[in-house]
């Protein structure tokens, strides 16, 4: 099944971005409050609790998110780009797509060996591997550089649109918008 026609995204690819755009971008800002410890106990436990049963969900989407993407490939670029230009964008969708994994994933694996188990909203609970303090630690030590990874690149990411959009004025971000890669 292919979801793109040349030189521009298909609806399943374009869906695909939108909406884990919003729920990583969602998940990040919440993940930042907490770590930041902003929220007053008793609501930070509820909030910590939405977030992992969320972000083990999102591991999922991003699994799929992925497996899409680079079953599909990527387009080719919308205008004529500098070599430093094109090395740029396809370390940026690549560390993306590769945070996206590592993201949930070590927060999945940090409350599971930290002897945690993750409730998944009610409905089951995924119970602790062990109680592994040393890994448990390693595994936030992942999860948080990979926030702050993943962050730095939704900041180049949207500054390479915004690049493509009001600099260049070719059809790069409108082609994740609309699907259409002309004027």
């Amino acid at each position: 099944m292919t979801d793109k026609t040349e030189g521009t995204y298909g609806s399943v690819s374009r869906l695909n971005h939108w909406i884990g755009a919003v729920l990583f971008a969602s998940l990040l800002i919440v993940g930042f409050i907490l770590s930041y410890d902003v929220l007053p106990d008793e609501q930070a436990g509820e909030v910590r609790n939405l977030h992992k049963a969320t972000g083990t969900l999102l591991l999922l989407f991003a699994l799929w998110r992925v497996t899409w993407r680079l079953g599909q490939g990527f387009p080719a670029a919308a205008s004529d780009r500098a070599g430093w230009e094109l090395a740029l964008s396809k370390a940026v969708h690549g560390a993306m797509l590769l945070t996206l994994i590592v993201m949930p994933l070590s927060g999945i694996l940090m409350s599971l060996v930290g002897g945690r188990s993750i409730d998944m909203y009610g409905l089951f609970t995924i119970p602790p591997v062990a109680e592994m303090k040393d890994l448990a630690r390693s595994f936030r030590a992942v999860h948080g550089y990979a926030a702050y990874t993943l962050a730095a690149l939704i900041v180049l990411h949207i500054a390479g649109a915004l690049k493509h959009s009001l600099i260049d004025r070719d059809s790069t971000l409108r082609r994740m918008l609309t699907g259409q890669s002309a004027s």
